[in-house]
């Protein structure tokens, strides 16, 4: 039997990702049913043993509320856009004001499909009457082998400047020197000229406008927009808007990484994206199987790493421990770094890569991929069958 999830009207885009995700990887535990108004999802809690109602906030009524308030047979929550509302209630003074809605959790929308997965789980096995025969899947929620079939390694900063687009193409370069495919995503680069649109050939902006407007397959855009070098590197044209590269969500950058994943052409997907304060990082960073923070020992990037390293916990997990066990640290003095490195033992150090005077930016990258803390990340990554 299915746990049966029902989402109240009011946000129709968020209950299609949400609808589709689940239809998706957890069809057989996880069912997704659209409801008009509260009363209605009321009534199929009542009859069709509904057990998860997540309430948009468009169109909610006191009026719509029980007189004896809402059956204990379901779990509730009230959906919000920022994780800082979900903070807000989860640190409320216990009384309840005159809100009729106040006593109801909110839960903040931008969860990976894995976290929703494991929420639902959760809270319905805690209700009365609950019989767990439908979780078949493997543990934390993923399907059995999806995780290991394509690998996501994350590099980012907290400070500009410290090369962490370089220290990912030298990554790129390593693994493709281990005969991987590679795909790399560069997210925070602006190109020097606007991607060409000869040969018919997508870009960026085509799969993100697939995403949001729904009008075609987002996966055969994404068909046509993969492409090849001429060392068997993949890539995505970047977009003729560079902007658009910081107009997305963290949850549409998750969402183009899984269509890569399901393409099945390549192994492992480099991802370059910086760390700045829209928080979009945080979906990212939990999807990926690794996360490299890039620091050049200047004094800056030092503090802002430290930084870096006190508010990820707070933006991404309860539980530390995990987080901290996918993220590396990787100190680099190719950009003439002079100052202490970081010292932090929270994260796994890779080493350090030495100065090095290469002028050519290409020559660098090969010099990098050849690097010890490249080969430790390589085996970091890859070590449990990716």
């Amino acid at each position: 039997m299915s746990i049966r999830v029902g989402v109240t009207d009011g946000n129709q885009e968020f209950f299609e990702r949400f609808h589709t995700a689940m239809k998706e990887q957890y069809k057989d535990e996880i069912e997704v049913y659209l409801f008009p108004t509260l009363s209605k999802a009321l009534k199929a809690v009542d009859r069709f043993r509904v057990r998860v109602v997540l309430l948009e906030p468009d169109r909610l009524s006191p009026s719509d509320l029980p007189a004896e308030g809402l059956p204990k047979t379901a779990y509730f929550a009230r959906l919000a856009d920022r994780k800082q509302t979900e903070k807000d209630w989860q640190n409320r003074p216990e009384s309840i004001g005159e809100d009729p809605f106040e006593a109801i959790p909110i839960l903040c929308r931008f969860r990976s499909v894995a976290e929703w997965h494991d929420l639902i789980v959760k809270e319905a096995s805690e209700l009365p009457g609950f019989e767990d025969k439908a979780i078949v899947q493997s543990a934390g929620g993923a399907q059995p082998g999806k995780k290991s079939d394509c690998r996501v390694v994350l590099f980012t900063s907290a400070a500009g400047g410290t090369g962490t687009s370089t220290a990912a193409r030298g990554f790129v370069e390593c693994c493709q020197r281990h005969n991987r495919h590679v795909l790399f995503l560069d997210l925070q680069t602006f190109p020097d000229q606007p991607a060409s649109t000869e040969d018919g050939l997508y870009t960026l902006e085509d799969v993100l406008l697939s995403i949001r407007g729904r009008r075609y397959a987002p996966d055969a855009v994404l068909e046509r927009t993969l492409k090849s070098d001429e060392e068997g590197l993949m890539t995505i044209p970047p977009p003729r808007n560079p902007a658009v590269l910081f107009d997305m969500t963290g949850e549409e950058i998750v969402t183009i990484v899984d269509l890569i994943k399901e393409s099945h052409k390549c192994s492992i997907i480099v991802l370059d994206l910086s760390f700045d304060a829209t928080e979009r990082i945080v979906l990212p960073l939990l999807a990926a199987d690794c996360a490299v923070v890039v620091s050049n020992g200047s004094w800056i990037a030092n503090r802002k790493t430290a930084q870096l390293a006190d508010v990820l916990p707070a933006l991404c997990t309860e539980d530390p421990i995990e987080l901290y066990e996918k993220i590396c640290l990787l100190y680099n003095r190719f950009r003439r770094g002079k100052s202490e490195v970081l010292q932090s033992e929270l994260f796994v150090k890779l080493g350090g890569i030495g100065e090095l005077s290469v002028p050519d930016p290409e020559d660098l990258i090969a010099e990098l991929a050849v690097a010890p803390a490249m080969e430790r990340l390589y085996r970091r990554l890859t070590k449990q069958g990716g």
